[in-house]
C-alpha cells in the first residue's frame, strides 16, 4: 500500500479521534498525574488507535493498493499509540518543550500547537512502518522509534526538573467544570 494514502488515513483517523471521539472527561483528565488520569489518557489513545485502524480499513477496502502486513500494521499503530499517549500525559510534552527552549511558547498558548505538531510528526514514521516491505524492516524501524522516544523522554525529564526548580507554572489546557 502507498505510504501517502496510509499517511492520509492516519491523519484523518487522528483528527477524528482527537476532536470527535475523545470525550470531555478524557480531554480534561488525561493529564492528571493519578491513576484516573492515566486511564483517561489510555482510553483516548485507544480511541485514536481504533479511529486510525478504521480509516486504514476503509482505505484498504476501497483501493487496489494492496494488503497491509499484520506485523507492519501492528508495529506502526503501536508506535503511534504509544507516542500519542506519551504526549497527551501533558507533563511529558511540557517538560520536552521546556528543555528545548519552548517552555514560554508552551505556557503562552502554544501547548495545543506543540501537541498537534508532535502527533503529526509521528504519523510519518508510523506510515513508513505500516508500508514497510518486510516485517523485519518494520520491527527495526519500530526499534529506532522506541529509542528516539526513550531519548526524548529523558530530555523531557530534564525539562520537568528545570521547571520545578524555577517554579514555572504548569499549563492548564482545559478548565474543569
Amino acid at each position: 500500500m502507498s505510504s501517502g494514502i496510509v499517511f492520509a488515513a492516519l491523519l484523518a483517523g487522528h483528527w477524528i479521534a482527537d476532536y470527535w471521539v475523545q470525550t470531555d472527561h478524557q480531554a480534561t483528565r488525561k493529564g492528571d498525574t493519578d491513576n484516573a488520569g492515566r486511564r483517561a489518557c489510555a482510553a483516548h489513545a485507544g480511541g485514536v488507535l481504533l479511529s486510525q485502524l478504521l480509516a486504514l480499513l476503509l482505505v484498504a477496502l476501497s483501493t487496489d493498493l494492496g494488503a497491509l502486513g499484520a506485523v507492519q500494521l501492528a508495529a506502526g499503530l503501536a508506535v503511534n499509540t504509544v507516542t500519542h499517549y506519551w504526549a497527551d500525559r501533558r507533563q511529558t510534552l511540557e517538560g520536552l518543550a521546556t528543555a528545548l527552549g519552548k517552555g514560554g511558547f508552551y505556557a503562552r498558548g502554544g501547548a495545543p500547537h506543540l501537541d498537534q505538531a508532535w502527533h503529526m510528526g509521528w504519523l510519518l514514521p508510523t506510515a513508513l512502518i505500516i508500508c514497510a516491505p518486510t516485517a523485519p524492516w518494520a520491527l527495526a524501524a519500530t526499534g529506532v522509534c522506541v529509542a528516539v522516544l526513550a531519548f526524548l523522554d529523558q530530555i523531557s525529564r530534564i525539562g520537568c526538573q528545570a521547571r520545578h526548580r524555577h517554579g514555572a507554572p504548569t499549563v492548564v489546557l482545559y478548565h474543569r467544570s
